[in-house]
């Protein structure tokens, strides 16, 4: 009987490699890579509101993002969005600073510094959305004057008290368009005259 395989032919006999044994460090290595932040494809607009705010404010961006000095700030920022599924108007509303937000919007687009985190990258986020963006230049002290330090508080917290602070403006929004429609007049108490009578039968 002729042999069909070229393992057959030598008399070699065949044989299934063993299985591989379980290597953790390399199961580790591949739930890293599966973690891996997503890219996100951000405007040229945003991306460049992105690098304005950094200036001056670098130390403490990579303090709130715990970024390492080989770190490019702008790159780290945009993986943040990508992990976290963020938007860039979220992502500055839940990790930077009312006052930081505030003297961006003062010095770098020539708005409004008042309100609290969520409201100020609103009207931030806004004007990255316009493709003709272009931020107003650093002022000459940026450099020189002491950068803002993140604020020593729970990151979960401060998402809270945005998310809380958007919740209680739509809350009032819609407070006021219920107090625009006519409503039925209330009914006037009637203790007063409950405690009337009973005076005069008495």
């Amino acid at each position: 009987r002729e042999l069909s395989c070229a393992h057959c032919a030598s008399g070699t006999p065949t044989t299934k490699p063993p299985p591989r044994s379980f290597d953790p460090l390399r199961a580790i290595d591949m739930s890293r890579r599966a973690r891996s932040a997503p890219k996100v494809n951000v405007s040229p607009s945003v991306r460049l509101g992105l690098e304005s705010i950094i200036e001056g404010n670098e130390t403490a961006i990579r303090a709130m993002l715990s970024l390492g000095s080989d770190k490019v700030v702008v790159e780290g920022l945009i993986d943040c969005m990508g992990v976290n599924s963020l938007s860039a108007e979220m992502l500055i509303a839940n990790y930077f600073s009312a006052s930081m937000l505030g003297a961006y919007c003062r010095e770098r687009i020539g708005k409004s510094d008042k309100g609290g985190a969520a409201t100020l990258a609103e009207r931030i986020a806004r004007e990255w959305a316009k493709p003709s963006f272009a931020p107003l230049p650093a002022p000459a002290d940026s450099k020189k004057r002491k950068e803002p330090q993140p604020p020593v508080e729970d990151a979960a917290a401060k998402r809270v008290a945005a998310l809380a602070e958007v919740a209680a403006k739509r809350a009032k929004q819609a407070a006021q368009k219920q107090a625009s429609s006519p409503t039925a007049p209330a009914a006037e108490p009637k203790e007063k005259e409950v405690v009337g009578q009973r005076e005069e039968e008495e």
